[in-house]
């Protein structure tokens, strides 16, 4: 009998423990439900704001597709100012969207709100940014001679402003070539002495057969050509300087002729030009894609004539070069020893620098001169006579 009793004393035992077990279990169940319930929401609630962003991301994309108009890029000023107020905007529904969250899990349609807004203000800047690379390509269009006009030229590609400098009632064109700026044509000047002529002009009164003074075809070559100089008179010194060296008196610059602020050019602003263009025609192919150089390049389109192995220029650089020949012994034009020739053949530009020759070292009567010829594609450097001939002048700013 008493094993019976404490037999079922255990079972009652065992079955109060079971009871307050699954007591215990139950009390907790409901919040392990719930918290699984709100676990779920809060998924379906981002799994819908991801959705609803997706949606507003691909929306976005197709009606933005960037334009290759050149009109966007005058116009991307504006869409960048709207993609600007779209993401403050974005950015303010956010901040209302994060206060709801923190308040209340059933505002969660405020972030999907918010988050349809946000996609939409980026959608904005990429298609705003997306119009600069069609202006981009603006600026890639190159120039041509063809593009030159009163105002402007087409320098290595790039359409420029002309500058300009006026001396003695003249207006001369300028341009600029790798920081160096050049009278855009020949000097013009008179002196008050020295040797000078215009291109064909004469004695007159029947001493030669060139044009008087007076003639009407002497000041039109020089209003088109420029005035030809011996090259004292282009550095502004004695004759006696033409017989002799007077590297003494060359000032570094040497303004010679030339109005203030401008000097006549010496071998190594000459060279500086030439070594410029020489590696830009190199870089460019353009020796072996066109069979251009220096002279093509510097001389223009029009003022040269046809040669059987004419070179035309194409004016790269609004240097402007024309034929504006030259003059040999033109104090003796009476007796047919002096002559001029090269019009519309030949350019020659007189250099600051004497010629000095190792073998004659007391010889100071050569100078250098620079050449551009219509038969020819380079540009070349030699000396000559100082006294003998009368070439032209281009004048290089200080």
């Amino acid at each position: 009998m008493d094993i019976f009793i404490h037999k079922f004393l255990l079972i009652l035992l065992i079955l109060s423990i079971g009871v307050q077990i699954f007591i215990s279990c139950t009390l907790h169940f409901p919040e392990e439900i719930e918290a699984e319930a709100s676990s779920s929401s809060s998924e379906e609630v981002l799994s819908s704001s991801s959705s609803a962003i997706l949606g507003s991301i691909s929306s976005s994309s197709g009606q933005n597709e960037p334009s290759t108009s050149s009109s966007n890029f005058s116009s991307s000023s504006d869409t960048n100012q709207d993609s600007s107020s779209s993401v403050s905007e974005g950015e303010n529904s956010s901040s209302s969207s994060l206060d709801g969250v923190s308040s209340s899990s059933s505002n969660s349609g405020d972030i999907s709100s918010s988050s349809e807004n946000t996609p939409s203000s980026s959608s904005d800047i990429s298609s705003s940014s997306s119009s600069i690379p069609s202006s981009s390509s603006l600026a890639l269009i190159a120039c041509t001679v063809k593009d030159n006009n009163e105002t402007h030229y087409c320098s290595s590609g790039m359409l420029k402003e002309y500058g300009f400098v006026t001396y003695e009632d003249q207006t001369y064109k300028t341009v600029e070539i790798n920081k160096q700026i050049w009278m855009a044509a020949n000097l013009n000047y008179t002196p008050s002495s020295g040797k000078h002529k215009c291109y064909a002009q004469g004695k007159g009164n029947g001493e030669d057969t060139w044009l008087a003074p007076t003639a009407p075809g002497v000041k039109l070559n020089c209003d088109k050509y420029g005035r030809l100089y011996d090259w004292a008179t282009a550095m502004g010194f004695s004759a006696s300087c033409n017989n002799s060296f007077c590297d003494s008196q060359i000032k570094k610059p040497h303004q010679g002729i030339c109005p203030s602020g401008w000097h006549m050019p010496d071998t190594s602003e000459w060279n500086a030009l030439w070594r410029f263009i020489d590696k830009e025609i190199f870089e460019n192919y353009e020796d072996e894609i066109y069979g251009w150089d220096v002279g093509t390049k510097l001389k223009a389109t029009t003022e040269w004539k046809e040669s059987s192995i004419s070179d035309k220029g194409v004016d790269s650089y609004g240097f402007r070069a024309i034929g504006s020949g030259w003059c040999v012994s033109c104090d003796q034009l009476s007796d047919a020893t002096g002559y001029y020739s090269g019009k519309e053949e030949e350019a020659h530009w007189w250099s600051a620098t004497e010629y000095k020759n190792q073998y004659q070292p007391n010889d100071g009567t050569r100078a250098y001169k620079n050449k551009i010829t219509n038969n020819k594609k380079v540009m070349t450097q030699e000396f000559e006579k100082k006294a003998d001939y009368l070439y032209s002048v281009r004048c290089i700013k200080n």
